[in-house]
């Protein structure tokens, strides 16, 4: 990165309050939002609500009971991306997980879960050398702009089928999470003496409530229907103890407004064994304008999802389906104006051993992806491949 990508962020320092996965678009605003999604429903559009035979995302309580034995899932993920400002190019590499979720049938009708998921990626960096006048003499200078962090979502869930084609749920839980800030200019050998390198530092303590309720509703058995409101309290951020030295003051306590979000999803067999999904999802960011800066201040955003399955492929007794996946969505803070978008197709499959009439009692499923997000005109995008893998486990 250069010295240029550099002043851009640093413009932008006192704004940044969280982003992951090293995405510059998390250098602007609250960052950028994180699905709490299995393989499978990262395969079928990346929202995952709404499909037949077993939702494994928190999305919707309602689709607890799709699974009349106990179990967890978990999922795991890693990223490469690569990222471009006006014609500067620097390449990235994380993981995380994204997803973990145990579930726990109570006789036929109720359902008991919880499951910790993402919400918004929060962690990025920029450094940059070069040489300046300290003192009168010619010394290296190294910058640095830093955020390690990110927020998560904890779901304590219950579901109730009200017939064996109509179900609902409800959940309550927290979204929190931790923030370190950074920036930093340190001096090369050669700076006279008495320079010393100077730096601010900052944490944050997140967290707000959150609670949801769903419905599902399956019309015929080869269909479905879903749809589920997710409420959050204010994102309450309290900073930890500030540095003694160094630049910059202590931060006050803030609040800041969390999005009301929407999903809805539906799924159906057009023939047997293909199985088509759509899904959209709507969340309120223009709640929280008030506390960002006009440049980047967020606005209401929409995704969309469009997935399809094949399911008739086997090897012996071991399902293996296939998925074929298109995503959609708003970035909910701008930059420079510009409302910066995501776009990703997404090839996956799995293993499914031990399968019952309810679905497999143990399998492996995976999703590879390409997108890219971008905020046209500006010069800045990003270009990734996202892999994810994931395990369920169910016993009786």
């Amino acid at each position: 990165m250069t010295r240029a990508v550099l002043i851009a962020l640093l413009s932008l320092s006192t704004l940044a309050t969280s982003a992951s996965a090293q995405s510059i678009f998390s250098a602007r605003g609250f960052g950028v939002p994180l699905a709490p999604l299995d393989p499978r429903s990262q395969a079928l559009g990346g929202i995952g609500i709404g499909l037949l035979d077993g939702s494994q995302s928190i999305i919707n309580p309602a689709e607890l009971d799709d699974y009349p034995f106990r179990g967890a899932i978990v999922s795991m993920q890693s990223l490469s991306r690569e990222l471009h400002l006006d014609g500067l190019k620097a390449d990235i590499e994380s993981s995380r997980f994204p997803l973990l979720r145990i579930i726990y049938p109570v006789g036929e009708r109720l359902s008991l879960g919880v499951g910790y998921g993402g919400f918004l990626d929060q962690s990025w960096s920029v450094s940059t050398s070069h040489e300046g006048i300290v003192g009168g003499e010619t010394v290296e200078i190294r910058d640095l702009v830093s955020a390690d962090g990110g927020i998560g979502q904890l779901r304590v869930a219950l579901s109730y089928a009200i017939t064996p084609t109509l179900a609902i749920g409800v959940d309550g839980g927290i979204y929190s999470g931790s923030l370190d800030e950074r920036i930093a200019r340190e001096f090369g050998s050669g700076a006279p003496s008495g320079i010393e390198s100077v730096e601010r530092k900052q944490s944050w303590t997140q967290k707000a409530p959150l609670a949801s309720i769903g419905i599902r509703w399956d019309p015929a058995p080869i269909a479905r229907i879903s749809g589920s409101l997710t409420w959050a309290g204010d994102l309450e951020r309290t900073p930890g103890e500030a540095p003694l030295t160094g630049i910059g003051t202590p931060q006050q306590v803030e609040k800041v407004k969390m999005p009301l979000q929407a999903a809805f999803g539906a799924s159906a067999y057009f023939v047997p064994g293909l199985l088509g999904s759509v899904s959209a999802r709507w969340a309120g960011w223009g709640s929280a304008a008030d506390s960002f800066d006009p440049n980047v201040r967020p606005d209401d955003t929409w995704e969309y999802g469009l997935g399809f399955e094949w399911t008739r492929m086997e090897f012996g007794n071991t399902g293996v389906p296939l998925r074929f996946g298109y995503h959609r969505a708003d970035l909910p803070f701008s930059y420079n104006g510009v409302r910066p978008r995501e776009s990703s197709f997404t090839f996956g499959f799995g293993l499914h051993f031990s399968r019952t009439s309810f679905g497999p009692l143990a399998s492996i499923d995976a999703a590879i992806e390409k997108g890219e997000r971008i905020a046209r005109g500006t010069g800045l995008s990003e270009s990734f491949w996202r892999f994810t893998l994931g395990m369920g486990v169910f016993g009786r």
